[in-house]
């Protein structure tokens, strides 16, 4: 645990002041306006960032938040790339081991999947993958197939990076 690492738990329930907007951004996504929803997130997260600090629990949990509505607004570098620094941001806060790490790990890997445009892919892929490494090690599953992914994609046969850039995988299974 870093000198910074507080081993608190991580709230489950909104906080009253949020409550609000929380469910005026539930009701945007059930009628299925999404960037709208993404825009409103950001928007909360933002706003949290500047009056509770960058690495606050609301923060963090407003980013995961984020990384959510942009994978369901058709953005999944955007989503992958949140969750990756989401993660990293946890690692700062809570136990190395904390369940809310691995969460937001398995989060980026699952919209990773999903991102069908080479450079998005190897340029958050890169990211996703050291986040990996940093919270399983070398020998956990996820970790090979990224790089067997990575791999495919910036190898030289056109057959292999076109196969490994179909979206597949279960992103849309992601908690914020």
């Amino acid at each position: 645990m870093s000198p910074a690492a507080i081993a608190l738990p991580v709230p489950a329930a909104v906080p009253e002041f949020l409550a609000p907007r929380i469910e005026d951004l539930r009701r945007t996504l059930r009628a299925g306006r999404r960037e709208e929803a993404l825009t409103a997130a950001r928007t909360i997260s933002e706003e949290l960032a500047e009056s509770h600090g960058p690495l606050h629990n609301y923060t963090l949990h407003a980013l995961e938040l984020v990384a959510f509505c942009a994978q369901l607004a058709g953005h999944p570098a955007m989503a992958t790339e949140i969750s990756v620094h989401t993660a990293a941001a946890w690692q700062q806060v809570l136990d190395a081991n904390h369940r809310q790490i691995r969460r937001q790990a398995r989060n980026g890997a699952a919209t990773w999947l999903t991102v069908t445009n080479a450079p998005d892919a190897v340029r958050t892929g890169t990211s996703l993958l050291a986040l990996l490494q940093s919270v399983y090690g070398k020998d956990h599953p996820s970790t090979p197939f990224v790089e067997r992914r990575l791999n495919a994609i910036t190898g030289a046969d056109w057959e292999a990076a076109r196969n490994a850039l179909r979206a597949s995988g279960p992103a849309l299974l992601i908690k914020p």
